[in-house]
């Protein structure tokens, strides 16, 4: 894992475990924006380390942490 993506799953545990894309493919969670490209949450879901998900099917794409 690369230094970037452990402090992404930092950040993200720090800013509730849970956020959402906008449109523009930045990450919105605990109220502020992540300082973290989408490239990154990407490898992070490869590696099961983080789950994107829609509520309900449909709307923005969310992403969580992975229960390890």
């Amino acid at each position: 894992m690369t230094d970037s993506e452990q402090k992404a799953l930092k950040w993200l545990s720090e800013h509730n475990g849970d956020g959402v894309f906008d449109k523009h493919g930045v990450l919105l969670a605990g109220g502020e924006s992540a300082p973290f490209r989408r490239i990154t949450w990407n490898h992070l879901r490869d590696a099961g380390l983080v789950v994107f998900y829609r509520i309900n099917g449909a709307g923005a794409w969310r992403v969580k942490l992975a229960k390890l």
